[in-house]
C-alpha cells in the first residue's frame, strides 16, 4: 500500500486520542505541538495526561469508547490495544469521514504518523509504511546522528536572506549548496553516523 507524504495543518483543529496507555501519551503530545484541540477517550489514562489535564492541555472524557464519540473530529487515533475495538473505531471513522490512525494495523490506517527528525523548523520524516515500526526509529537514530541543530541554524539565515532578496530584487548572499556542503563535511569529521547494525 501506498501513502503520500504530506504534512497536516491541525491548529485549531480537533482531534480524538482513544486509549490511555504509553502510546496514546506520545500520540497526544505530538498533536499538541501542532496546535490541534485535543481530546482522550479512555477510562484510565497515564500520568503524563492527567498532567496535561490538569494544565488544561487538553480534554478528557473518563470512560470507554462509544458509537458516534467520532463525530465532528478532523483526526484520530485508536491505540486501545484491544483488536475488536479498534476494529469498531475504524468502521465508525469510515462513516463519519474522519481520518484515522489504528496502532500497529497498517491496513487500517488512512494515514501514518512516520518517525521525525526536527532540527528547528527542518523537518524529516522516516516511514515503512508500516512494516516496521522498528526499523523506521532506527533510521530516525541514524538520521539525528547525521543531521544536527546546525542545519535548523542554517535554514533561518537561509530565510532570511530569501526574505531580503525577495524584498530588494537582489541574490541572496548565502550559497546554499556550499554551505550544507561544508555541514556534511564538519559531520564527516566528528564521525557521528553510527553502524546500519547499531541497535538492531
Amino acid at each position: 500500500m501506498s501513502y503520500l507524504p504530506v504534512l497536516l495543518k491541525l491548529r485549531d483543529r480537533p482531534c480524538l486520542v482513544v486509549g490511555g496507555g504509553a502510546v496514546a501519551t506520545q500520540k497526544v503530545e505530538a498533536l499538541l505541538k501542532t496546535g490541534a484541540r485535543v481530546t482522550v477517550i479512555s477510562p484510565q489514562v497515564t500520568e503524563g495526561i492527567e498532567r496535561l489535564v490538569a494544565a488544561c492541555q487538553l480534554q478528557l472524557v473518563r470512560r470507554a469508547y462509544g458509537k458516534g464519540d467520532l463525530k465532528g473530529f478532523y483526526l484520530a487515533y485508536a491505540v486501545t490495544g484491544i483488536a475488536a475495538l479498534d476494529e469498531q473505531i475504524a468502521q465508525d471513522a469510515e462513516s463519519e469521514d474522519v481520518l484515522l490512525n489504528v496502532a500497529d494495523r497498517a491496513s487500517r490506517c488512512d494515514f501514518l504518523s512516520p518517525s521525525l527528525v526536527q532540527r528547528g523548523d527542518l523537518t524529516i520524516t522516516v516511514s515503512t509504511n508500516g512494516k516496521s515500526p522498528g526499523f523506521a526509529r532506527l533510521m530516525q537514530k541514524k538520521l539525528e546522528c547525521l543531521i544536527g541543530p546546525e542545519y535548523g541554524d542554517l535554514l533561518d539565515v537561509v530565510e532570511a536572506e530569501r526574505l531580503v532578496s525577495h524584498s530588494t530584487g537582489e541574490s541572496p548572499s548565502v550559497n546554499v549548496a556550499g554551505s550544507v556542503a561544508s555541514l556534511e563535511s564538519d559531520v564527516s569529521a566528528d564521525n557521528r553516523v553510527p553502524k546500519l547494525h547499531d541497535g538492531l
